[in-house]
């Protein structure tokens, strides 16, 4: 099989191979190449030593990026390239990374060390695809398996383990039966990772399209990594909106939702406050008052612990927040509402309410029909662009300064919020002589 692969990448491994050294494309690009994708990357591996490299690349621009585990970046037709050398991995202290490496002139033993047969994989135009753990065949076989002794593999890198979940989610794979079991018994590890890595990891898998993969991974990992997630496991809703406990409703939830990061996360954690506030009334239906409120806070909690940014945290727990509040589709409530929250924040909201609500009962349809109701007026309302803030207002600050003869901050501000509300509940006063006459 022939690869196509990028200028660059080729010049550099020719002029590997001129120089009497092997040179392959390996990893990612290889396997996303065999799978018909365009790879982001493209990583080269040699045996040539750090120091040669250097001096084979000497009129390019390096950047020695880890010249002591055998990696520099060479810059070629525009772009960089790593090369690393051949190595074999010591001892992993950390459980993250070597404590040192030694270089060697065997491809293979250098395959040896990858995490799985898929990312183990090797080619060059010269020598064609060296495959020797298998990953072709598992790539046919849509299976996601350890190089190796799985325990071992995760036991060197515990990341590891999220990223073979990630990978069967992204690429619609499953778990390969021993790899699996050496992820679920060595899930505990991973709090010896940087919470960083973790939340990084997170944030690929949970946008994956294969919901089933994103399951999986939940139901083996949440205790360790979403603990608040996973105590939803078994609390149930006797409600007449609800078929399910609100685990399973959650992971319904979460099936439902587009592939966007703050809108998975916060299905995962939208429910998070119903174990503390359930309430069961005499007539044996369950009650969770405020659950939102508490939910907020726990999300705000988690993704703080897992570093994710203020940007994703903020999106994420408005959602959360505001999940329960029903914007009936009543044009004046809706621009009340987008003033007060913002033409965003009502997008996302709806948008996450239809998902929740898909995962209920029948007894949900009435307010699915409200949720699709109000989504076309707020569309009606975008597209036509109904004043909805005191920006859109046809008279500013200035102007009712020059009318009023007023300056006093305030009185301009209650003016403006009064002239608003009027235009809000008839957009055609938003003129300069209505408004004139309304002041």
């Amino acid at each position: 099989m022939i690869i196509n692969i990028p200028s660059g990448a080729n010049e550099i491994i020719e002029k590997l191979q001129v120089a009497g050294f092997e040179a392959f494309a390996v990893g990612g690009c290889v396997r996303d190449s065999l799978l018909g994708k365009t790879p982001l990357d493209w990583d080269i591996t040699t045996p040539a030593l750090p120091s040669e490299i250097t001096q084979i690349f000497g009129e390019c621009k390096q950047i020695q990026i880890g010249s002591r585990h055998g990696t520099v970046a060479v810059k070629s037709h525009g772009q960089y390239y790593e090369i690393t050398t051949y190595r074999i991995d010591g001892t992993y202290g950390d459980g993250r990374r070597p404590d040192q490496v030694s270089f060697t002139s065997d491809l293979r033993e250098d395959l040896r060390r990858r995490d799985f047969t898929i990312n183990a994989i090797a080619y060059s135009p010269k020598n064609g695809l060296v495959d020797y753990f298998g990953g072709i065949d598992d790539l046919r076989a849509s299976l996601i398996r350890c190089v190796g002794n799985a325990t071992e593999r995760f036991a060197e890198d515990y990341l590891r383990i999220i990223r073979a979940y990630r990978f069967a989610a992204v690429l619609g794979f499953s778990l390969e039966e021993n790899t699996q079991a050496a992820a679920v018994v060595g899930r505990c590890n991973l709090d010896k990772i940087a919470r960083e890595r973790i939340g990084a990891e997170l944030s690929k898998l949970l946008v994956a399209q294969n919901f089933n993969g994103i399951k999986v991974f939940l139901n083996d990992c949440a205790d360790v990594i979403l603990p608040d997630f996973a105590k939803l496991r078994g609390v149930e809703q006797s409600n007449a909106y609800h078929l399910y406990d609100v685990y399973e409703h959650t992971l319904e939830v979460l099936r439902n939702t587009p592939p966007v990061l703050h809108q998975r996360l916060a299905a995962i954690f939208h429910d998070t406050g119903k174990p503390q506030t359930k309430t069961t009334d005499d007539k044996g239906i369950d009650h969770f008052y405020s659950h939102a409120k508490f939910s907020a806070e726990l999300a705000t909690k988690a993704l703080r612990h897992l570093c994710f940014d203020n940007i994703i945290k903020n999106d994420t727990v408005n959602i959360i927040r505001l999940h329960d509040n029903i914007v009936r589709p009543d044009k004046t409530g809706i621009k009340r509402f987008i003033n007060k929250h913002g033409a965003q924040t009502l997008r996302e909201l709806l948008i996450f309410q239809r998902a929740d609500n898909l995962a209920k009962s029948d007894k949900a349809a009435d307010r699915l029909y409200t949720i699709a109701k109000t989504s076309t007026l707020f569309e009606e309302i975008i597209s036509s662009h109904e004043p909805v803030s005191i920006k859109d207002l046809a008279l500013s600050g200035k102007d009712i300064i020059r009318l009023t003869g007023l300056n006093e901050g305030k009185e301009i501000g209650e003016i403006l919020t009064k002239l608003l509300a009027a235009v809000i509940e008839n957009p055609s006063l938003n003129n300069k002589n209505d408004l004139a006459e309304l002041i």
